[in-house]
């Protein structure tokens, strides 16, 4: 197994994060993992505060009652982060700076009552979800398109992240949040036809499909300036010839 107990990769394991757009990967080594022992995080409420507006179900906004409640039939239209006093930026503790370029944030969310709708806006402020090339866009606003009580992500560095929830029972209800993180200190292997058994699934790895449908020019300009590179192409097993030559390519560019 990759993961351990808490569905974190161990240390020495393999982490693939895809790019659905690109069809494209980066293939992540888990060095260590800086928080070892401490994966577990009881944030506390949900960061909505009291008079804050949010979208209705049934039309037109209603308001937070209370921090931390999310009133009924609601949900927030614009993803938020979560603030923490002392992060690098402490209006979103996962944002990570170019200068944390050898780590990643492996982040599962929990949200209390589990039956609240949650999704992701990568980056902040641009809705993913698609249906049918875009002719209806899906979320936590739509019928379908979301998940419900847990979410799992990477955070990687220069992005920001917003998350949106829904209530769509008829009462107010009183929120909180549990974090199960690895902080992992990660190095992005150099030997193509190792790149490609990962990819292929030879070598076991963890896969997290981030949750994007338009490819950003946020997301692009982030990956370009921490690592250098928009990931690998992910080839079937019989083009190995063709992808390990163009993987020997994208290494060269590889940051250090």
């Amino acid at each position: 197994m990759v993961t351990d107990r808490l569905g974190l990769v161990k240390e020495g394991g393999w982490l693939t994060v895809y790019l659905r757009p690109t069809n494209k990967a980066f293939v992540f080594r888990v060095k260590t993992r800086w928080n070892k022992g401490y994966e577990t995080f009881n944030y506390g409420a949900l960061p909505l505060e009291s008079g804050d507006s949010m979208a209705s179900y049934d039309g037109g906004t209603t308001s937070v009652p209370a921090d931390g409640v999310i009133p009924a039939r609601a949900y927030n239209s614009t993803g938020k982060s979560f603030p923490l006093s002392g992060a690098l930026d402490e209006t979103d503790m996962w944002y990570l700076t170019e200068d944390y370029g050898d780590r990643v944030f492996h982040v599962i969310q929990r949200l209390t009552p589990s039956f609240l709708r949650v999704d992701m806006q990568i980056p902040k402020g641009v809705s993913q979800g698609r249906f049918q090339r875009g002719k209806k866009i899906i979320g936590v606003e739509s019928d379908f398109g979301f998940n419900r009580g847990e979410i799992e992500t990477i955070h990687l560095p220069r992005m920001h992240y917003g998350y949106r929830w829904g209530n769509d029972t008829n009462m107010n209800l009183y929120t909180s949040v549990q974090f199960t993180y690895g902080e992992y200190v990660i190095e992005i292997p150099e030997n193509p036809n190792l790149i490609f058994d990962v990819l292929v699934g030879k070598v076991p790895s963890h896969w997290v499909s981030l949750p994007i449908c338009v490819y950003d020019r946020a997301i692009s300009e982030a990956l370009l300036k921490i690592y250098g590179i928009e990931g690998f192409p992910v080839y079937r097993e019989d083009e190995k010839g063709k992808a390990v030559s163009e993987y020997a390519e994208i290494i060269r560019n590889l940051k250090r």
